[in-house]
C-alpha cells in the first residue's frame, strides 16, 4: 500500500495476514432470520505493542460491543477502554447503523471503508484503516435455551505492511506492531 492510500474492502482482505486467535465454528443451521430482534453484548481483550512517535509501548485493550439486529439492519455501539504507561484511557461511545452487505466510508480512526456481512452463522464486520484493516467475528450457535455467540477480533495487514491508525485515545497516527486477544465473551438475548 502505498502511503497516504487507504485500504479498501476489497482489495484489503484477500491478502490479509491476520494477527487472532482461531474461532470456534458456528452451528450450522444459525440463520440471519435467527437473528432477527437480538440483541449482542460482548467483551473483548487483547494485548498489544503499539508504536507513537518512534516509541514502542504495551497497552491492555477491552473493547465493549452491543449490537442490535433487525432483518438486515445492524446497529451497534462499541467503546473501549486502555490501560497503557499514560494511564487509563476511555473512548467516546462509537455508535453507527449499517445495512447488511453495504459498504461505506468511515470517519472514525483517521477514516476507512465499513462493511457488516452475515455467511454460515457468522456476523462480521470488517473496517479499514489508512494502513491495514480490523476484523470482528461474532459466531452464533443454538443452545437448549436459545442462541449462544463467540467473538473474534483481529487486525489485519495488507501485503505484510504496517496497521496505521489515528489513536482513538488522544488522537495522532499510531502504529499497530502487534496484538492479541486473550479473552472474550459473548451473550445473546431478545430485545424486549
Amino acid at each position: 500500500m502505498h502511503r497516504g492510500h487507504r485500504a479498501t474492502i476489497g482489495a484489503a482482505f484477500p491478502v490479509l495476514g491476520l494477527l487472532a486467535l482461531p474461532l470456534p465454528a458456528a452451528a450450522e443451521g444459525v440463520e440471519l432470520s435467527d437473528l432477527d430482534g437480538v440483541v449482542v453484548e460482548a467483551d473483548i481483550h487483547r494485548e498489544q505493542e503499539v508504536r507513537r512517535n518512534r516509541r514502542t509501548f504495551s497497552t491492555r485493550v477491552h473493547q465493549r460491543w452491543k449490537l442490535s439486529i433487525d432483518g438486515k439492519t445492524i446497529e451497534f455501539t462499541n467503546q473501549a477502554t486502555n490501560r497503557g504507561p499514560r494511564g487509563t484511557r476511555k473512548t467516546r461511545p462509537n455508535s453507527a447503523t449499517f445495512t447488511l452487505d453495504e459498504s461505506r466510508e468511515v470517519g472514525s480512526r483517521g477514516g476507512g471503508e465499513a462493511l457488516w456481512t452475515f455467511a454460515d452463522g457468522v456476523l462480521t464486520f470488517v473496517r479499514t484503516f489508512r494502513s491495514g484493516a480490523y476484523r470482528v467475528k461474532f459466531a452464533f450457535a443454538r443452545a437448549s435455551d436459545g442462541l449462544t455467540c463467540a467473538v473474534d477480533a483481529a487486525y489485519a495487514r495488507e501485503d505484510g505492511g504496517p496497521i496505521r491508525l489515528r489513536s482513538p485515545f488522544g488522537g495522532g497516527e499510531v502504529t499497530i506492531v502487534d496484538a492479541r486477544q486473550t479473552s472474550s465473551s459473548c451473550r445473546v438475548s431478545k430485545e424486549d
